[in-house]
């Protein structure tokens, strides 16, 4: 028999259905062998998992590098190596950089910047405004993107929203072309008015901000989107959906026959609005997240399928931006570091019972594979496709510290929040590049990947 280069030993494998002990076997990058027992044969490295879980590696699909333009912030190399640390073995980011990914040339300074920075694979999603429209076509065909995304309201100068004239245009141009629309669904005319509202009491504190962003923004938001979705025929994921009404109105509208999936975040599922009381800016992202009753809602629906696939939403921003925010919380930046801890959120709620493993692995890998044109070299457990693989142990316990954090952003929400179950090991095609809290993979290892045709 074949000599391995890799056997995996004594884990239990996970896949969308099963879960089952046995052993698996690598040969130059690829998934070479899956079976129960090694049967005698060898390996250049044999690794012992026993105790411990076999995902196919966690894909990120929903990440903000701050590379190109705001280093300082976050960088490509240091945003891979959180990756890592955080179970995660393909990475997509997403176009909200400076320059925008909205243009060839501003998409080549994103490719150049990440060239050789790498601890893992990636993928990049492209822009959509009003400015770039007939451009689109060409963007998508002839780059490989893996979506293609619009906001619904404002987000920075930079990249203008957009409104629902050229919204319809650009999704007949999505339908058209076959690519899929990524949406960030929030109304901004009612987050303007409740802005101009709240400020008008005098109120700065983290409540506050929450106050500007309720959850009918979003939600009419959401069907607005489904509804265009439906009349261009066009295929789109609603992204960090935070309401349970707005993942009720995305599964109705699947169930006849809308190409539109969901996608949620961890931070709306480990933290409420009273969380703001004590975090403030360091919890201040879009959309928000609600209260206790509307959590709760949250997962009874996760456990019934109704969120397609899970998003960390990773963007850091320096200490001192969102220190601004403590006296004044319109005064710190919108976004939150999340890649290195998102996974644990749902190892702990596997853990609570809240959704099982095989349940994890479909919203981690498997659903996110296949939308964005990645499946099967990625997101599956099948003989031949890339050996990437997120080793967990469900029975660990553990509160990040600053100092565990492989980001450049070395603060997060997270710190001191105690979660079981956590990865141990990242194994991106065939290689270990993160073990037991550190980084043993080489920068420039992780390819670009592009969307199959």
């Amino acid at each position: 028999m074949e000599k391995m280069d890799l056997l995996l030993t004594n884990g239990k494998i996970v896949t969308t259905d099963e879960t089952f002990s046995g052993v698996i076997g690598v040969k130059n990058g690829k998934i070479a062998f899956i079976g129960q027992d090694a049967l005698g044969m060898e390996a250049e490295k044999i690794v012992d998992v026993a105790g411990k879980y076999i995902l196919p590696g966690v894909i990120d699909p929903h990440i903000h590098f701050q590379d190109p333009g705001f280093t300082e912030r976050e960088d490509f190399m240091h945003g891979t190596m959180a990756a890592a640390a955080g179970g995660v073995t393909t990475v997509i980011s997403h176009p909200l950089d400076n320059p925008p990914t909205t243009t060839f040339e501003a998409l080549k300074v994103k490719e150049d910047s990440y060239e050789g920075n790498a601890y893992v694979d990636y993928a990049i999603h492209v822009g959509a405004t009003s400015e770039n429209i007939e451009l689109l076509p060409d963007l998508w065909k002839k780059t490989g993107a893996t979506a293609i995304k619009m906001f619904m309201c404002f987000s920075v100068a930079e990249f203008p929203f957009v409104q629902d004239e050229a919204m319809i245009k650009v999704l007949e141009k999505v339908a058209q072309i076959g690519a899929v629309a990524i949406i960030h669904a929030e109304n901004d005319g009612m987050l303007k008015a409740m802005e101009e509202k709240v400020k008008a009491t005098g109120r700065k504190d983290g409540v506050a901000y929450n106050m500007t962003h309720p959850a009918e923004a979003e939600i009419e938001a959401i069907q607005r989107a489904v509804y265009y979705l439906e009349i261009t025929g066009a295929e789109g994921v609603i992204l960090h959906v935070s309401t349970a009404k707005g993942l009720r109105i995305i599964h109705e509208a699947k169930e006849r026959g809308v190409k539109v999936w969901a996608e949620s975040a961890p931070h709306l599922f480990q933290f409420t609005v009273e969380d703001m009381v004590e975090k403030g800016p360091y919890l201040k992202f879009s959309p928000v997240m609600h209260d206790k009753a509307n959590q709760k809602e949250m997962w009874e629906l996760i456990k019934k399928g109704y969120v397609d696939y899970i998003g960390s939403d990773h963007s850091p921003y320096t200490l001192e931006e969102k220190k601004a925010g403590e006296e004044d919380i319109f005064k710190a930046p919108n976004g939150i570091p999340g890649v290195e801890s998102s996974l644990a959120v749902f190892l702990n709620a596997v853990n609570e019972g809240k959704i099982t493993l095989n349940q994890l692995v479909k919203m981690t890998s498997y659903h996110t594979s296949k939308i964005y044109g990645l499946y099967p070299q990625k997101g599956s457990m099948a003989i031949g496709t890339d050996a990437d693989f997120t080793i967990v142990d469900l029975n660990l316990k553990k509160a990040l510290s600053s100092t565990d954090l492989k980001s450049k952003c070395k603060w997060s929400p997270y710190l001191g929040i105690e979660l079981k179950g956590w990865a141990t090991m990242t194994i991106v095609r065939g290689n270990i590049v993160y073990k037991d809290g550190e980084i043993t993979g080489k920068k420039g290892y992780g390819t670009y990947l592009k969307r199959a045709k």
